[in-house]
């Protein structure tokens, strides 16, 4: 038996004396003040050591339900009653099946009988960013979900350290995340889940048409000419992005490599030959596929088309791919195509305490345990997610939990581009200005303006009013 295989039953054992002993007291069969069992006889009686039993017994001292009396042994007790404490978690309902949500707050109630958690469903709308904010502000919630722009949208209210809790990172965090949700120099919520933005394929597909499939070494240029091979007779799209989804077409300015900063006049240049070959580019893709009259559908459109066999290739995530889980082909996933650069944005999800709430020191404690490693080692068997614990995502399965069973070959991928991850704030802009910038670029996808008026208007809106956050978020 493997070293995690035995870590796994002695975790199921411990557990199953903990809460033995608990339904006990409660149901009177062990009344207040009787004596347990001897820490030998429970040894023998849960087939664990000592050690362990000491371990579940400490925590059912602090629950309230075993008094210790020294040199003489552990007493029942019935805790006296008391109204359990009921923390309200806002969170996005898309985690509920990217994240196993669900399952991992029945687990802590399972362990924490005496803390109820309502759930309580706030949607993610980039236009709409300030409704967790409103949540929070009015004291509705005791923990909030965060991804990095609806964090960043807080930090540039001004009102961050008013709403919410400085937290401190668990030891074995992927380095690269907590970024998303610092300021001033402390960290605000602890990273939960992540995922690059990446290439999902139809491999079916590819060996339809006998091509060799994505890797590394593609450019936006190869994969056009793959795509129009694969749509040339019509029968589905070569690849698809959804070009308004604010998680897809700032990469191709990221891939740009140009940084995005005012000059002295207070202006961002457009002109930069890399950054129009950025701009060029993402309207190139929908005009040579044919998209450019889907601009106005969801976020979920690309893996709908991918699922049901009308898309070849897509821009997705490892949140996507959870979508995918019945889909009656083979998938797999690449790289994104390079342009000058290869980046992709990495997108963060995380957990943060109300400064408002309460329950702090409960927020607070359910917040470290769902990014402990049984809750992240949870996710990782459950869903197709990145849990944030390294040690979950990398090592977090053991043989008797399995990987999902629709897990791409390459799922291990994200870790050789950890280089190519990049956030939204790495482009120096802020949310409001993303919006603009977004009204604009509609305008040249939709081939309202030609490039040299999109450039054009882009410096304009993007003009002196924006320094200032730039200025800011450049100080982060």
């Amino acid at each position: 038996m493997s070293r995690r295989t035995r870590q796994s039953v002695l975790r199921a054992k411990l557990d199953d004396m903990i809460v033995g002993i608990r339904e006990q007291i409660r149901s009177g069969k062990l009344n207040d003040g009787d004596f347990l069992p001897s820490e030998t006889e429970l040894a023998e009686r849960y087939d664990i050591s000592k050690h362990s039993v000491r371990k579940g017994l400490d925590l059912l001292v602090a629950q309230g339900y075993v008094e210790k009396a020294p040199r003489i042994g552990n007493k029942a007790k019935r805790p006296e009653p008391k109204p359990p404490v009921a923390l309200r978690f806002g969170y996005y309902p898309s985690m509920r099946k990217q994240a196993a949500l669900g399952e991992l707050v029945q687990l802590y109630r399972q362990r924490h009988p005496e803390i109820g958690v309502e759930l309580i469903p706030i949607p993610f709308k980039f236009d709409d960013l300030h409704l967790m904010q409103h949540y929070l502000e009015s004291g509705l919630i005791d923990v909030a979900m965060f991804n990095q722009l609806s964090f960043a949208e807080l930090h540039e209210s001004g009102r961050l350290k008013e709403l919410l809790e400085p937290l401190q990172p668990p030891d074995d965090l992927y380095p690269f995340l907590p970024p998303a949700f610092e300021a001033g120099g402390r960290l605000h919520a602890l990273p939960f889940v992540f995922s690059p933005v990446v290439l999902g394929y139809n491999k079916d597909h590819f060996a339809e048409y006998d091509l060799p499939e994505p890797d590394s070494g593609w450019t936006w240029s190869d994969l056009l000419r793959v795509a129009a091979e694969i749509g040339r007779e019509h029968k589905r799209v070569g690849f698809y992005y959804h070009a308004l989804s604010d998680n897809r077409w700032p990469i191709f300015l990221l891939q740009s490599g140009e940084p995005f900063r005012a000059g002295d006049a207070g202006r961002i240049d457009f002109s930069a030959p890399a950054v129009r070959e950025a701009i060029r580019t993402s309207r190139d893709i929908l005009n040579e596929q044919g998209l450019t009259s889907l601009l106005s559908q969801s976020d979920g459109e690309a893996e709908e088309l991918f699922r049901g066999g009308k898309a070849t290739m897509i821009m997705t995530t490892y949140f996507g791919l959870n979508l995918l889980a019945d889909a009656p082909f083979r998938f797999d996933i690449a790289p994104l195509p390079a342009l000058r650069t290869n980046h992709t944005l990495n997108l963060v999800v995380g957990l943060a305490v109300s400064a408002k709430s309460p329950r702090k020191e409960e927020a607070g404690r359910l917040v470290r345990e769902l990014t402990s490693m049984d809750y992240q080692s949870l996710i990782r068997r459950r869903t197709l997610s990145i849990p944030a614990l390294k040690k979950a995502a990398e090592r977090g399965l053991a043989p008797d939990h399995p990987a999902p069973a629709r897990e791409p070959s390459r799922f291990m991928l994200y870790r050789e581009i950890i280089r190519s991850f990049r956030l939204h704030s790495d482009l120096q802009l802020s949310n409001d200005a993303l919006k603009r910038m977004r009204s604009e670029l509609k305008l040249y996808w939709a081939g309202v303006t030609d490039l040299d008026a999109c450039c054009r208007a882009l410096e304009e809106t993007l003009a002196a009013p924006n320094q200032p956050v730039q200025e800011e978020l450049q100080g982060r």
